[in-house]
């Protein structure tokens, strides 16, 4: 599978032969005046998610530089775990739904096998 897009994270989770623990940081910018609204859905999120098979981490990081910057630090089983966690109803009808309004441009992703 050829991602072409780093937003394609779904495609390439469906279509590996890979089964080993995946990796996935988010970098997230929110609106300055969502910093506070963002912070409370993400605590509703790390609280959600960590009771999810297959969850190995799953961290919320303030940027050192700018408040309105998170990072989203997560480690699956596998890139099934991954993909149903992004199939949730949680993450599909709060997450994204709730997020969205709050986001002050677009996320930047990076997906990766972890070796261990």
């Amino acid at each position: 599978y050829r991602m072409n897009n780093i937003l394609d994270v779904p495609g390439w989770l469906k279509s590996t032969d890979y089964t080993g623990p995946v990796g996935l940081t988010v970098k997230c910018y929110i609106k300055p005046d969502k910093v506070g609204e963002y912070k409370v859905l993400m605590k509703e999120h790390l609280e959600e998610t960590l009771k999810e098979p297959g969850v190995l981490r799953f961290r919320v990081n303030s940027d050192y530089e700018s408040s309105n910057i998170f990072w989203l630090v997560e480690e699956w089983e596998s890139p099934a775990a991954l993909l149903t966690h992004l199939s949730t109803s949680w993450f599909e009808d709060q997450y994204l739904v709730r997020s969205k309004p709050m986001s002050q441009q677009v996320s930047q992703r990076a997906l990766y096998k972890i070796n261990n």
